[in-house]
């Protein structure tokens, strides 16, 4: 094994390639299915720059969606393409693509291994792989536990791991599913993921199943349902205007009441509904929030809780206007998954 100086070396020979490949992974009306009866995803266009978070619930399509990037799964229409190419019928072992899914485990074996070992077969040699190994491994702080067993890892190092594993590979685009599973401190472990794409100039996409998350999986992302892709852009601009009841509750972090008001519908975050006297929140329950309209202009709506019930106002600055179609009862009023 080697050390120190010489990973440094490698490292420096190698900053040009870290922090200038940039790669534009696009998706042009791509639909895959499975059966007559099983849909996987529809229709998706996608652009993907630095890092993109994916959020859907389950049978949304976020592992089709990988597959398809990936090269497992086949297209049956609509284009992809990495930096320009199309490669819809590039075979994944030439598509330069690295995956990580948190709820698989590490091959088995020892942290440099796993670090060398996809490298390694795609011709690499010994030396060139572990110096490469050593020098990602000194900047994600884990190289005092390249001997160690890679499945004995707690979670903060095997993400770290993942990460130095990504820049040994060097891939044009890492697909990272779930990837704060486990995670104790979610914003730290954002910040090493958006750090390592900055350093590397790897263009990764982060799939998770819990809307919450969204927040934390980069500056761009798109939310899926059903096989498709119904929001898309500035992961603020989705945050602030939501646009649907759906993509409002999903994806808030405390739970939110749809109120109508006057023909138009509104997402009114938990904690920014206030109660009317001493501007006092308002008061939970176990089943969520509910909020009914009462009024006209600015108006109270009954904020009913597990033993009470009371008239309240809201902040109406930060309600966010949702769009007509909201109203058709898709959504319920409740707390976000």
């Amino acid at each position: 094994m080697l050390y120190g100086a010489r990973a440094r070396a490698t490292l420096a020979r190698r900053s040009e390639k870290l922090y200038n490949r940039d790669m534009k992974i696009e998706l042009k009306n791509v639909t895959k299915t499975y059966d007559l009866f099983a849909k996987g995803i529809e229709d998706v266009t996608l652009t993907a720059e630095g890092m993109l978070g994916v959020v859907g619930e389950a049978g949304a399509g976020l592992h089709t969606l990988a597959g398809v990037i990936g090269g497992v799964l086949d297209t049956d229409s609509g284009e992809l393409l990495f930096g320009g190419k199309v490669m819809n019928d590039v075979p994944p072992e030439k598509r330069n693509a690295f995956y990580s899914d948190r709820m698989t485990p590490p091959l088995k074996g020892s942290v440099m291994r796993n670090l060398t070992y996809g490298v390694r077969l795609r011709g690499a040699g010994r030396r060139e792989a572990e110096e490469a190994a050593l020098a990602a491994a000194e900047h994600f702080g884990i190289e005092k536990l390249l001997t160690k067993g890679a499945r004995s890892l707690p979670y903060g190092m095997r993400l770290r791991a993942e990460l130095a594993r990504m820049e040994v590979r060097r891939a044009d685009v890492a697909l990272f599913y779930d990837p704060f599973f486990g995670a104790e401190d979610i914003a730290e472990a954002s910040e090493l993921i958006k750090s390592a794409t900055e350093r590397t100039g790897c263009t990764v996409i982060a799939f998770s199943p819990r809307g919450s998350e969204l927040k934390y999986l980069g500056d761009e992302c798109a939310v899926m349902r059903n096989g498709n892709v119904i929001r898309s852009g500035r992961t603020a601009d989705v945050l602030s205007d939501p646009k649907t009841a759906y993509v409002a509750c999903f994806t808030s972090d405390v739970p939110v009441n749809i109120v109508h008001d006057g023909g138009k519908t509104y997402a009114v975050r938990a904690d920014a509904a206030r109660l009317t006297a001493g501007d006092i929140p308002v008061i939970s329950s176990g089943l969520g929030y509910t909020a009914l309209h009462a009024g006209e202009d600015e108006p109270p709506f009954v904020v009913k809780g597990e033993t009470s019930e009371r008239t309240a106002g809201y902040v109406t600055e930060r309600r966010m206007l949702l769009c007509d179609e909201c109203g058709d009862g898709e959504t319920s009023e409740g707390e976000a998954e």
